[in-house]
């Protein structure tokens, strides 16, 4: 399937920032603020997804987060995003595709977070599905 990598520096005043825009406390281990759990959904702001590059508009299926170790302050995270998945269905308002993927981060070559995700197209478009 589909792959594509990005290095993810984590600052400070960015998870202070995240922490903010969803009223979420700030917590620190070590004297570094550890990152909310949610956060490694805004990675994907760093990541140019060609396989999503869709005129449909897409929804929110869910989400998974599994841990190893905090994010924290400080740490330069090797990030890994894959289309794991592609299944279509027939729903009450025509097709839908889903589509899975898995965020993988690591920093020093230690597994710190997996992050699976689904995203949910309504309408056929069997040609761009297809392609990937």
């Amino acid at each position: 399937m589909n792959r594509i990598h990005h290095q993810v520096h984590i600052t400070a005043e960015w998870i202070s920032h995240y922490a903010d825009s969803i009223e979420a406390p700030l917590q620190s281990i070590h004297g570094n603020l550890i990152a909310p759990a949610t956060m490694p959904v805004i990675f994907w702001q760093a990541f140019d997804i060609p396989w999503m590059n869709m005129d449909t508009p897409l929804m929110h299926g869910s989400q998974r987060f599994s841990y190893e170790a905090p994010i924290t302050a400080g740490m330069i995270l090797d990030c890994e995003l894959a289309l794991t998945n592609v299944e279509r269905k027939e729903g009450k308002r025509g097709v839908l595709t889903f589509f899975t993927h898995t965020l993988v981060c690591t920093c020093d070559g230690e597994l710190i977070v997996t992050a699976d995700t689904v995203l949910i197209r309504v309408g056929d478009d069997h040609e761009k599905t297809h392609n990937l």
